[in-house]
């Protein structure tokens, strides 16, 4: 079976679907007799060539049979590439309610989803195609991932952003949109290229140089840009920033030092001074932690006010202030129900405070979560347990 090619839209959507992504959609359907099976035959033969008259065709073929995966799939295709996305997302979902287990179906649902200004939607459905394996066509899951993390940096989650596009160095091919995203992500720039100017994109580019070649394992490689970097751009928001993430794994006080050399040159940058908070917390500096968490409260999108007040928990614990920390752990927990890491750490607060009944209900949905959860999709727990909570 034959799946049409989806051209570049004016919206910047690059799709092409190709013959392994169809390769499991209803294959083992039985042929259908009379009109329906030609025009079924009409249709497929529209499909590369013609998409307005493929979807016209598709449509009669599936009011014949509502149970045709495989003429749903191509339905939508064929809107989507015609960019009537709002009934493209309407024919994927006919699709993967009948072959839920098909990645190709929810990924489309998603570009589809966030092609309607729908993210949290698209984001959710994206990962479900995601677990399901998109692995298989090398350009189909960049755009797919590339799209992820696009919508991920518009909410400035720039962590998870990063995380879609690690596995894309698996491939041998690394695009310059990549490059470029993984440069804003390492920055924690929540823009477009097309928002920046001239020498900021040069500053991106240079900085997802070097990111690609550290998540490809390219070491000295990776060295090599991040000097450069802070030779030639030593004063550009975000650039320690992302030296900072780079040494992070080999040489923690020269990370902490370039965090503050980032929060000197430019103050209002929250994740820098979350990190920075971290950092200090596993040095035994808790105070200076809550100094910064303190400041980047009024900064931090809400998205993140879960994190900062988890971080002063962790803090507080550090500090031997149980109360303290209670409360900020709670209020984390209320923003967050569904982190493990949060979950972990009110237990630890609650049996300092003799709460063993807490502490252990809390201790069980943290393994409950924690099981849920592949901690690989969720950057922020290594950052908790990389310092532990406290004493």
């Amino acid at each position: 079976m034959e799946v049409a090619g989806l051209k570049r839209t004016a919206r910047g959507a690059t799709l092409m679907v190709v013959l392994e992504l169809a390769a499991g959609l209803a294959q083992a359907q039985t042929e259908a007799a009379g009109s329906f099976e030609d025009v079924a035959q009409r249709a497929q033969a529209a499909l590369q060539v013609r998409p307005a008259e493929a979807v016209k065709l598709y449509r009669q073929a599936v009011e014949m049979r509502p149970d045709w995966a495989e003429g749903w799939f191509n339905l939508a295709a064929s809107l989507y590439d015609l960019g009537r996305y709002a009934e493209s997302r309407d024919a994927f979902r006919k699709e993967v309610n009948l072959m839920p287990r098909m990645a190709p179906g929810w990924a489309f649902l998603g570009l589809a989803e966030a092609e309607l200004n729908d993210p949290v939607q698209a984001l959710a459905d994206i990962r479900k195609g995601e677990s399901l394996g998109l692995r298989g066509n090398h350009e189909f899951e960049r755009a797919v991932r590339l799209k992820a993390a696009a919508l991920l940096l518009r909410a400035s989650v720039f962590d998870d952003a990063m995380e879609q596009l690690r596995p894309l160095a698996d491939g041998t091919e690394n695009s310059p949109a990549v490059v470029e995203t993984m440069g804003l992500c390492s920055l924690a720039v929540p823009r477009t290229m097309e928002g920046l100017s001239e020498e900021q994109r040069a500053v991106v580019r240079l900085t997802g140089k070097a990111a690609w070649a550290l998540v490809s394992h390219r070491p000295e490689e990776a060295s090599a840009a991040y000097a450069e970097l802070l030779e030639r751009y030593p004063n550009q928001p975000g650039v320690h920033y992302a030296h900072a993430l780079y040494l992070i794994e080999t040489d923690l006080p020269a990370a902490l030092a370039e965090l503050e050399t980032e929060v000197q040159h430019t103050p209002n940058h929250w994740p820098a001074l979350i990190l920075m908070s971290t950092l200090r917390i596993r040095q035994g500096s808790p105070e200076l932690a809550l100094e910064s968490l303190r400041a980047v409260l009024k900064l931090v999108p809400p998205r993140y006010l879960w994190l900062c007040h988890a971080e002063m928990g962790r803090a507080y614990l550090t500090s031997d202030n149980t109360a303290a920390a209670i409360g900020e752990l709670e209020t984390a927990m209320r923003l967050e129900p569904g982190s493990p890491q949060v979950r972990y750490l009110v237990a630890q607060a609650y049996r300092r405070a003799g709460r063993k009944e807490d502490a252990q209900k809390q201790t069980l949905e943290f393994e409950r979560l924690k099981a849920q959860q592949d901690p690989a999709a969720v950057p922020e727990y290594q950052r908790f347990l990389m310092g532990g909570a406290g004493h």
